[in-house]
């Protein structure tokens, strides 16, 4: 009989990430989730989830539960379903240590507290959970663990790939080894020395019946403080395995995973996890991220909460750097049916904005070779019948196979701006040979797709969601010309320097034309898209958008204080556009990429950071940029301190607690506020 499991592939939110900024354990991103903090979803506990190692879109171990039984009250308690309270936090915000906090209750009233905090190695590919479970009176206990096996089930993986878990016993230890015929992990557990397993079952995921019955359904749903031993299975898999502490009032251990791409190295990784133990690999954790942070803007602005919220958005930027792509994923996020963790172009094209105004150079000239390294450099016509030749697809697995393949404007004028900004902040002169040929194709692209009338041709609009004339791609266009007339005009290549300046001033002149309307439901501003390839309601066409907001900042083609501009940022404080009791604007009004998937109420953070640099340098609140980045933002924050991409109506995170591209947004708007402009303008006319 096979039922639905309960203990895995649920839409995850996530309140934490973490990875080392150098050696074997930037190979590993773990994420955290807190779901006391999520309304939305049930459950009021705190679990590790999508745990990946090697490659960042694919995950190694779906989750890890934590589970205590108590003979006394025949009680199995989980983690995610019975917690009655729970936290997720990093130890510090400059160290991405994460600790979970469980708090649960029995049903003669007394109580247990979970804490578990959790490190990878810099040394070796490894993560390391230091567990004290703490009870409120001494008796008879029994801790589990179930690790929900994503090692299988990744439809762009090879699918002859095995998919098998066992568990291996020697005069050691005991040890869980599971692969996909690529990747491999091992998990151990140690207690005072003694690393066995009482208990340990492989098993079949939501089956809950029969010889092959899930660990889940064995341990929890079962719930008779047994496991039936079981010690290899091939398939969609999970495995469990026990801890027994009598008479325990307080219990302490240690779980290791290695990871490798073999057996034998994942096992030896885990086993010198335990052996290091916890607290040195802690240490080393926290030098390898106090060295970075050296070597980067930290404390920029003397304000405790600022700078809080500042060094964690960048240590978030920097853990979600895949160690192989050298890119950045854009969040460590699963709405239902698709995942965040694939590598966008036009994100890193923000993230390297923010890298650079954050000192961490490295990184922003990582992120455009990755830029370079992915571009299309072939004859390739996609489904639309375009010649791609010189642009880039809308995403990205993190070994750089495409995912999504429309074509988006900010996608090819962003990434010469990327290459412009690193020369500039720089002032590395090779930088413009070294990606010039990259530029230049791009532009040369730009350059082809005129329609003929003195206006880009259509493309999809920055949200993925309309094909037509977008405001934002249509100023990111114009404003990759102008930096590529200037990389040009560094390499003594006039005549095509003054061939891209001319072609964006003829668009530039005709944006109003096609992407500002008067009269609308709405108002006058810029829409989303003229010309929309269908119509939903409300229309691209009629409709005000945040994206356009960028127009201005950074791409430096409409001035703030533009009519047009102004008209649009006066409609971002309406109800029908923003949220209700936060100062946090949405996309457009009437948006339906929600989690209900119908319209509400709510904002996106990053959207309020792009019309709040309108506002401050337009005049109609010249405070906007100040009380975003020292108060607005208090509203919007997870437990462990980082930025969503939604927040509803009264502030509270509705979904993706650790987008990049907020996080980025967030460090840009505190360096311009500093530097007393917007950071990483574009070239003018």
């Amino acid at each position: 009989m096979f039922e639905p499991p309960i203990d895995f592939q649920i839409p995850s939110d996530k309140d934490a990430i973490a990875s080392t900024p150098a050696g074997d354990g930037q190979h590993i991103l773990v994420s955290a989730n807190c779901y006391a903090a999520n309304e939305r979803v049930a459950g009021d506990g705190a679990l590790l989830e999508e745990t990946s190692a090697f490659r960042s879109d694919v995950e190694l171990f779906y989750n890890l539960h934590t589970l205590l039984w108590d003979p006394e009250h025949q009680q199995t308690l989980d983690v995610r379903e019975d917690a009655v309270d729970a936290d997720v936090d990093w130890t510090d915000d400059r160290v991405p240590e994460i600790v979970l906090q469980n708090e649960f209750e029995f049903v003669d009233g007394t109580g247990a507290t979970l804490e578990q905090r959790v490190v990878e190695s810099v040394d070796r590919c490894s993560m390391t959970i230091s567990n004290r479970a703490t009870f409120d009176k001494p008796g008879e206990r029994t801790l589990y663990t179930i690790v929900n096996l994503g090692i299988n089930g990744h439809d762009h993986e090879d699918p002859n790939a095995v998919h098998e878990a066992q568990v291996r016993c020697t005069r050691e230890h005991d040890v869980v080894v599971a692969d996909d015929d690529h990747r491999f992990l091992a998990i151990m557990q140690d207690r005072d020395g003694r690393r066995r397993f009482d208990g340990y079952r492989i098993g079949n995921t939501g089956q809950r019946y029969g010889r092959e019955r899930s660990a889940w359904a064995d341990i929890y749903q079962e719930n008779d403080g047994w496991i039936t031993n079981s010690t290899a299975g091939g398939g969609d898999l999970d495995s469990g395995f026990g801890l027994y502490a009598p008479e325990a009032e307080t219990v302490e251990w240690t779980t290791a995973i290695g990871f490798a791409t073999d057996a034998e190295s994942a096992i030896d990784h885990a086993r010198e996890a335990l052996d290091a133990g916890y607290e040195a690999d802690r240490e080393a954790f926290a030098d390898a991220w106090e060295s970075w942070h050296e070597g980067v803007t930290t404390s920029p602005t003397g304000d405790q909460y600022v700078d809080r919220l500042y060094e964690r958005s960048l240590t978030a930027l920097r853990a979600a750097r895949d160690s192989e792509a050298e890119a950045m994923v854009a969040g460590a996020f699963k709405p239902e049916n698709m995942t965040y963790k694939f590598v966008w172009p036009r994100d890193q094209v923000i993230m390297i904005q923010a890298l650079l105004a954050a000192g961490a150079e490295s990184e922003a000239r990582d992120a455009v070779n990755w830029l370079d390294r992915v571009q299309i450099t072939g004859d390739v016509v996609d489904e639309r019948g375009i010649e791609r030749h010189g642009t880039w697809w809308q995403n990205y697995y993190t070994d750089g196979t495409p995912h999504w393949r429309a074509l988006q404007l900010d996608q090819v004028g962003g990434p010469i701006y990327a290459h412009w900004l690193c020369w500039q902040e720089t002032g590395d002169d090779s930088l413009v040979d070294e990606h010039y040929e990259m530029s230049r194709r791009a532009a040369e692209f730009l350059l082809g797709w005129d329609n003929g009338w003195g206006f880009p041709e259509a493309h999809q609009d920055p949200w993925e969601e309309i094909w037509g004339y977008s405001t934002e791609g249509v100023a990111s266009a114009i404003a990759g010309l102008r930096c590529m007339a200037e990389l040009a005009d560094s390499r003594g290549e006039t005549d095509f320097a003054e061939q891209c300046r001319e072609r964006a001033s003829v668009w530039a002149s005709n944006m109003e034309t096609y992407c500002f309307k008067t009269d609308t439901p709405y108002g006058d501003h810029f829409v989303t898209a003229d010309n929309p390839e269908y119509r939903p309601h409300p229309a691209p066409d009629e409709r005000p958008d945040a994206a356009a907001f960028m127009a201005y900042w950074p791409w430096n083609v409409v001035d703030a204080d533009a009519p047009a501009m102004r008209s649009t940022a006066e409609l971002a404080d309406e109800d029908f556009w923003a949220a209700d009791e936060v100062a946090c604007v949405g996309r457009y009004p009437g948006d339906v990429y929600t989690p209900s998937g119908t319209a509400e109420d709510g904002g996106w953070p990053l959207c309020e950071a792009y019309a709040d640099v309108v506002r401050w340098q337009n005049g109609l609140d010249s405070d906007a940029v100040e009380d975003h980045v020292h108060d607005h933002v208090k509203r919007w924050t997870t437990s462990a301190d980082l930025l969503p991409e939604r927040v509803d109506g009264d502030g509270n995170v509705s979904w993706n607690s650790n987008l990049q591209w907020t996080q980025a947004t967030y460090i840009l708007l505190v360096e311009s506020l500093r530097r007393g402009e917007p950071y990483g303008m574009a070239p003018g006319e």
